[in-house]
């Protein structure tokens, strides 16, 4: 069977990947001068950046320990950094486990005390599909709703958690199958964060090595149904046909080309919302409170368009020269983004409310990430189901909107896929 993939980022790379190596005929289209999608590492003054994701989580055995080894793909781990929510004003730590985080002033102690229920609350049916603030106030309590929820959210997904669904953070509910949260967490076992060698932008470019026909530059403008059930896409003086077409697109992407051959998908496609947001590269001489560190994320309400900012040179020691440390810095998403956070002066005012002693950067990088989040609101779930239930045979939609946001949704979603 031959495949053609419109789409060079990770997705569609690592199915194409799994597909060359069920011995499957594979051609990749990717509308971009480069591969990766939203996930490169580039070039920065002795070191780099990323424009997408920072890391991934590993565990052994998994799908991404599976893909790494296969591709030879070689990765560190930072270990265990001190992390921080800002809140009242002031960076609270956030402690690595459970004993920590009831001493811990995040939360008042009642909201403690309901937490520590979870293990006993029942276990909701999938249907119908639930809001993830409703999710984690069920099982864990509204103080964790409230109080510690929003900030995580929004560092992930850079939207608020009242209008999302459960389905966004996809583990949530598998952890919840096996009976409650800390019975599927005990289960599954402890991920960690690794960064590969090199950046994350080494894992599509591995990916390409590995595959016989990456088109870069090359975008997709129709497609087409052929008798004998083929399809046909052309884009930029190209004409290609095949027996499958896998889309590898972001959904508002994809509804565009189905438009024509699947309305119904193209329709339940093009409502699914993507979020936007700002991020900005500062290097700065060391703190030590931020030598070991991943990062702080900011409640929400106290954020006001700042959602936080990571540490890479700790996470990835190769993204900074040696003694300087490098900050990453989200802004806007879902949340809006104020007239004072449109030059890098008022992002670094927000920086030094919450680290005072920060001092003034080396070096600043601005990226403007339209569009990259999806953001799967209440009722994703029957979107997805109308888009996939409305492809006609021979096409496919893959995508973090449709297995979660993470690089391992992704890859555990494209193994279930793969079969």
């Amino acid at each position: 069977m031959s495949t053609l993939i419109l789409g060079g980022g990770v997705t569609g790379l690592a199915a194409a990947w799994h597909l060359h190596r069920k011995g499957e005929s594979v051609e990749v289209w990717e509308a971009d001068g480069a591969v990766g999608g939203w996930m490169k590492t580039l070039p920065w003054e002795g070191g780099h950046f990323e424009t997408g994701p920072q890391g991934v989580l590993w565990q052994k055995g998994t799908a991404v320990d599976r893909l790494f080894s296969a591709i030879d793909l070689p990765f560190r781990s930072p270990g265990t950094g001190a992390r921080w929510v800002g809140k009242g004003g002031r960076l609270i730590s956030v402690p690595a486990s459970p004993v920590g985080l009831m001493t811990s002033p995040l939360m008042p102690l009642g909201a403690k005390l309901r937490m520590m229920l979870e293990p006993f609350q029942p276990v909701r049916p999938a249907e119908p599909e639930e809001g993830l603030s409703a999710f984690v106030a069920r099982r864990l309590g509204k103080g964790v709703a409230t109080e510690l929820l929003p900030a995580m959210v929004a560092g992930v997904l850079a939207a608020p958690p009242e209008i999302l669904s459960v389905d966004a953070i996809p583990k949530l509910r598998q952890w919840e199958s096996t009976g409650s949260l800390v019975n599927g967490i005990r289960k599954g076992g402890v991920s960690h964060m690794v960064v590969p060698e090199g950046g994350m932008g080494q894992l599509p470019l591995r990916l390409a090595e590995r595959l016989p026909a990456v088109r870069t530059g090359l975008r997709a403008e129709r497609l087409e149904a052929l008798p004998g059930g083929r399809w046909r896409a052309t884009g930029g003086g190209e004409v290609r046909e095949a027996d499958r077409v896998v889309l590898a697109l972001p959904a508002f992407e994809a509804a565009a080309l189905l438009g024509s051959v699947a309305p119904q998908s193209a329709d339940a496609l093009a409502s699914i919302p993507y979020t936007s947001v700002d991020l900005w590269h500062s290097r700065h001489a060391p703190l030590p409170a931020l030598k070991d560190s991943f990062g702080f994320l900011i409640h929400p309400p106290e954020g006001r368009g700042y959602l936080g900012s990571l540490v890479p040179s700790w996470m990835d020691p190769q993204s900074a020269p040696e003694g300087v440390m490098q900050l990453r810095s989200f802004i806007g998403g879902a949340f809006g983004k104020p007239a004072d956070l449109e030059t890098w002066e008022g992002v670094f005012a927000r920086l030094k409310h919450w680290i005072p002693v920060l001092g003034d950067p080396s070096a600043t990088r601005h990226e403007r990430a339209e569009r990259a989040i999806p953001r799967p609101e209440l009722g994703h779930r029957a979107r997805v189901k109308a888009a996939l239930e409305g492809l006609p045979a021979g096409v496919d939609w893959l995508s973090n909107a449709r297995f979660g946001p993470g690089v391992r949704d992704i890859l555990e979603g494209l193994e279930v896929w793969i079969g």
